[in-house]
């Protein structure tokens, strides 16, 4: 069963058109990737999907619902929830404060049942609540912006290059973090370039390049021979740089 199907999403920045008509689908429980290079439309999608940014046209629809219609804070309360690219932590917070604001505005007893739930899943986080995000690893910050995504509680989790710009350890740690919240029954669409990561997390994918679909299926069949190449690498063969992380 589909929990988000995006019909034809289209998005335009005056006279350029970011993204034209998408249409993707999002399985309940499950991780889906988006793979595409820079300036495919990947994080323009999501900004879409949520309604960060105005959309031209399109139907989003999430649990069966036409929820095309809501703005971003009430696509939050319904379950979708966006964990950024580049992670956009307060660096000056501490990982306490930075987990509350992703439940801000539901109650002190809701924020703080909801931060004593991100605090047993990541157990490291709660020893360390009190120091500034800024003084923490690349990995670690990307470990709390997840942490933030997931204090609403959401049944879909928006995710945008959690990868960018860390060492294969930290990618590898993430991945085993994503696992964990796929395994907890969140859906997750994993928007990367890193093809790794995605060939190890995600069973299905769908491939963008200069704003629309170019591909989609079962990632095994989308990396071998040509069809991601062709649209993602501009035509060329894939290496063994593309075995799967390690679990």
């Amino acid at each position: 069963m589909s929990l988000l199907r995006v019909s034809e999403l289209s998005v335009r920045f005056g006279t350029t058109v970011a993204l034209r008509d998408v249409t993707l689908e999002v399985p309940a429980g499950r991780t889906t990737g988006v793979l595409g290079a820079n300036g495919a439309g990947k994080t323009t999608m999501l900004l879409g999907i949520l309604g960060v940014v105005p959309r031209q046209s399109g139907r989003i629809e999430f649990d069966g619902v036409d929820v095309s219609g809501l703005n971003t804070v009430q696509l939050v309360k319904i379950g979708i929830a966006l964990c950024p690219e580049n992670r956009r932590l307060f660096p000056n917070m501490t990982i306490d404060d930075n987990l509350l604001l992703g439940a801000y505005g539901r109650g002190r007893s809701i924020e703080r049942r909801r931060l004593d739930e991100v605090y047993e899943r990541f157990p490291w986080l709660h020893e360390r609540r009190h120091e500034l995000a800024g003084r923490l690893s690349g990995g670690q910050q990307q470990i709390v912006a997840i942490a933030r995504s997931l204090m609403s509680q959401p049944k879909l989790l928006l995710l945008d290059e959690p990868s960018s710009g860390l060492s294969p350890v930290a990618i590898n740690e993430i991945a085993d973090v994503l696992r964990q919240v796929a395994a907890d029954g969140t859906a997750v669409l994993l928007v990367e370039q890193n093809v790794k990561l995605v060939q190890s997390l995600c069973d299905t994918a769908w491939v963008l390049a200069h704003g629309q679909v170019k591909d989609h299926g079962p990632v095994t069949e989308l990396l071998a021979g040509l069809r991601v190449a062709d649209a993602y690498f501009g035509g060329l063969p894939l290496t063994n740089e593309s075995a799967p992380v390690q679990a």
